[in-house]
């Protein structure tokens, strides 16, 4: 069974936002299916990377 993909395009403001939530969910964790955390730090770290691109792009202009 194929997965579905959904693409999301998101300002600066929500950008950093979904970073936050996603730091608080992971900080307020109360146990569960281990993928959905797992799936959180994936998150995380995709989110930082928008976060830490749009900061070296904007560092150069």
């Amino acid at each position: 069974m194929d997965e579905t993909v959904a693409s999301f395009s998101y300002d600066l403001n929500a950008l950093r936002l979904e970073y936050k939530t996603t730091c608080d969910a992971l900080k307020s964790w109360g146990g569960g299916d281990p993928s959905e955390q797992e799936f959180l730090l994936q998150k995380k770290q995709e989110v930082f990377r928008c976060l830490a691109e749009y900061s070296f792009q904007s560092a150069a202009i």
